[in-house]
């Protein structure tokens, strides 16, 4: 494993941890800080090999600087990226009837697509795309390519 996979191997685990705290504090109907979320992941994966297997899929901490900029970030710009999103969304993908998984996606590609900007849009568009097809299907996988690529074109 090379340190630049292992690097690109940390920042997908970012991701998928960012989204699934987004996930549990919609399902909970509480909003929690982005420190908390870190420090609460830190806690539960840190020297833990086993529930990094079981949480992330592999034997590997995330970006915690990432995952603190991605969750912060979201929160920070909750109201433009809800704006952008809105703004992709169509009769047949409405945000009500929308999973609040696939929100937490949407909201993350977002944040990092428009407002964080450390990478080139077509690799967060891929990561996402990919990190959607470990929780849905295809119909799913595609609209997520096809709102985020949209979005790149209609903001940048």
């Amino acid at each position: 494993m090379t340190t630049i996979n292992l690097s690109l191997q940390k920042k997908s685990a970012a991701r998928l941890v960012a989204v699934q705290c987004l996930y549990q504090m919609a399902v909970e109907g509480k909003q929690r800080s982005a420190e908390a979320c870190v420090a609460a992941a830190k806690k539960q994966l840190s020297g833990n090999k086993a529930e990094q297997k079981q949480i992330i899929g592999s034997a590997i901490e995330p970006n915690y600087p990432l995952l603190s900029a991605l969750l912060s970030g979201v929160e920070e710009w909750k109201e433009k990226i809800t704006q952008r999103v809105d703004s992709a969304l169509s009769k047949d993908w409405k945000r009500e009837r929308m999973s609040p998984v696939l929100l937490a996606i949407l909201e993350c590609a977002t944040f990092e697509l428009f407002f964080h900007k450390d990478g080139k849009p077509n690799v967060i568009i891929d990561e996402y795309t990919r990190l959607t097809r470990r929780f849905f299907d295809d119909a799913e996988v595609d609209f997520v390519y096809g709102a985020l690529s949209g979005l790149v074109k209609k903001y940048s």
